[in-house]
């Protein structure tokens, strides 16, 4: 109860009620002591009201006194972490007034703009902008201050001590007083230099091989499609595509650096023998290499340019003392189809190298589409091999061989088909063909030779005596696998034949290597009983020494031999030669056999010359076994 109309309520009734009360009947000036009794209680109550208004205040006021206390102490603390943060911070930071004068700076920006003892020398913050930034930035801070815009980051370029770049993420806001009222800038530059020099690195890496400086093969194709039909396209452009010759050899004979400093080697005189020309100079993958020439009328042709690598190419460079050079079989694309792809066009020149390479080091010729297009068609079966392998959708066929002399067979050929989904049933030439880009050759040779073996086991049980031998003629990889000659133990046992029954053929290609492995498998296969016939014979630097030096019982003249005497007359110079080889090696006591007898003219030509046995279309087509039988059965 500490309201006035407390104190007048309680006077008003102890005025109204003591007099009458009985205890003060009979004392003395009762009514002054009442009223002096009144006067006290108010006076006491208007005492209490002042020491409680008092207390009031004096809590009010140490309240105030430790806000304030507080408010100081927390501005010193917001103060010193300012503090702390603004001199120790990585990230360059300046304040500034309206007009640009600059009021305080931090070491960290005075390292990033390379100014000594930590301490910007600049008087205005205009003087840390790079020249070529000064007046959009000095834009840019007056519409922040004008609009009230919000703070701005953005990648810009300050102005070092030393006149060096200095790249960094520029922020900038404005410090405004409590009413609103703009009083200062604050200014932010994280330095990202080196982030900048991490980042061009890295795509300099992304569209460059590392070893030589080169672009890469991704950054090639982008350039080959801009100039085939991009947003840069060239009227005339020629592409080249190198492999190095005989690279391999020096990385495995004098170590990975030597070949790394020739690789470097080879990207250098590249580049200076298309200096002054409009060119794109890649490295794609190992030792092949690029070359996109944007063509003007100087420019050599592509034929002398394709000299003049090689012969800067083969200038030897020394390392370690050791002088090594290289060669390049090159393809060359001129004028492509502007609807040509990129991909489309290095396959191209891919199929091109790869032909080149089989005629030998330091080649060069341009893509022959039409050639490709038959090498692209190899290359589709040689991929869809394995598949049709797995699927069983090769069969043998046979064919007989005939002698000259009775008309007689004297065995049967077991030839390898293919039904292709496609292309319809493969002869044995063209699976041969296409078996060579695969690693097939080992199992599907020893299957050829299984079933050959057990058919003519089934024929043996079937038909009496007189049976022709089987004629089986290995692949290159198969007459030099080290497991041939069990292989083949394995198969006579497995099909109860004599070693007799079988003959076999062994290509001279196989028989020229230097491994030797295919005539160790010769000379044990003779000692068994097996005769060996030398196929491929008359196209291969070597063959009479084989013939020779090897014991074996036949030799089978080249199906190149056979076509090129059919298209030449017999003053070429080729078939005078085939004229006098014949007896050549009949002398020898080495029957010949030949193939692909076609004509009746051809019968006669090899009858002439002196072969033993032929073998075609025209003495016997091949067939199945079913359908073949009934030419040695009478």
């Amino acid at each position: 109860m500490t309201s006035s109309e407390c104190v007048e309520g309680s006077v008003n009734v102890l005025g109204e009620g003591m007099p009458h009360l009985s205890e003060l009947n009979g004392v003395d000036k009762a009514t002054d002591k009442l009223v002096h009794v009144f006067g006290a209680m108010a006076r006491g109550f208007s005492e209490g009201m002042r020491r409680r208004l008092f207390d009031e205040q004096e809590g009010l006021t140490r309240a105030l006194i430790r806000a304030r206390e507080n408010a100081e102490r927390a501005l010193s603390d917001s103060e010193a972490k300012f503090e702390e943060i603004f001199s120790t911070s990585s990230v360059g930071m300046a304040i500034s007034d309206l007009d640009g004068g600059l009021i305080r700076s931090n070491r960290a920006l005075a390292e990033i703009l390379a100014h000594r003892r930590g301490k910007v020398s600049a008087l205005r913050l205009e003087e840390i902008f790079h020249p070529d930034d000064a007046d959009y930035l000095r834009l840019r801070y007056q519409v922040l201050l004008d609009e009230d815009s919000l703070p701005f980051r953005e990648r810009r370029r300050l102005l070092r001590a030393d006149g060096e770049e200095a790249l960094v993420f520029l922020s900038a806001s404005v410090l405004r007083a409590p009413d609103g009222t703009p009083t200062y800038y604050v200014t932010s530059a994280e330095d990202v230099s080196d982030k900048h020099f991490l980042e061009g690195q890295l795509q300099f890496q992304a569209i460059h091989d590392v070893l030589t400086g080169l672009v890469n093969r991704h950054r090639f194709m982008g350039r080959l499609e801009e100039t085939l039909g991009g947003k840069n396209k060239v009227e005339e452009i020629t592409v080249f595509h190198l492999d190095l010759d005989g690279f391999r050899a020096i990385n495995n004979g004098l170590g990975r650096d030597a070949g790394d400093r020739l690789l470097q080697t080879v990207a250098t005189r590249l580049r200076e023998v298309f200096e002054g020309e409009t060119a794109t100079i890649a490295r794609f993958d190992g030792d092949e290499f690029g070359v996109l020439l944007e063509n003007s009328p100087t420019t050599p042709s592509p034929a002398s340019l394709a000299v003049r690598i090689n012969d800067e190419l083969a200038e030897p460079v020394y390392i370690d003392d050791e002088g090594i050079a290289t060669t390049a079989t090159i393809a060359v694309v001129h004028k492509p189809k502007p609807d040509t792809s990129p991909a489309e066009l290095l396959r191209a020149t891919d199929t091109t190298l790869q032909r080149l390479k089989q005629t030998g080091r330091r080649q060069w010729g341009t893509v022959d589409v039409e050639q490709n297009e038959q090498d692209r068609s190899r290359f589709a079966l040689a991929g869809s091999m394995p598949g049709a392998w797995e699927n069983g959708d090769f069969g043998i066929e046979y064919q007989p061989l005939v002698s000259l002399k009775d008309k007689s067979i004297v065995a049967m050929q077991a030839l390898l088909g293919w039904d292709h989904t496609e292309q319809g049933r493969l002869d044995h030439e063209r699976c041969l063909e296409v078996l060579a880009e695969t690693g097939l050759s080992l199992p599907i040779g020893r299957w050829m030779l299984n079933q050959s073996c057990h058919q003519l086991r089934s024929w043996t049980d079937r038909f009496n005596g007189g049976l022709p031998k089987l004629y089986v003629e290995l692949t290159k990889e198969l007459a030099g696998d080290p497991d041939l000659v069990s292989a083949v133990q394995a198969v006579l046992t497995d099909a109860c034949l004599s070693p007799d029954q079988l003959r076999l053929g062994m290509p001279v290609q196989a028989l020229c290597m230097t491994d030797g492995l295919a005539e160790d498998n010769l000379e044990v296969l003779k000692d068994l009983g097996i005769g060996v016939v030398l196929y491929a014979f008359g196209t291969t630097r070597g063959d009479l020494a084989c013939l020779e030096d090897l014991p074996v019982s036949a030799v089978k003249m080249s199906g190149l031999v056979v076509s090129r005497v059919d298209r030449q007359g017999e003053e070429s110079l080729f078939v005078k030669s085939i004229r006098q080889l014949v007896p050549l090696v009949r002398e020898s006591g080495t029957p010949v056999i030949v193939g692909d007898i076609e004509t009746e003219a051809q019968l006669d030509w090899w009858r002439d010359a002196g072969a033993d046995t032929v073998q075609g279309d025209f003495v016997g087509t091949a067939g199945s076994p079913q359908d073949t039988e009934h030419l040695f059965v009478a």
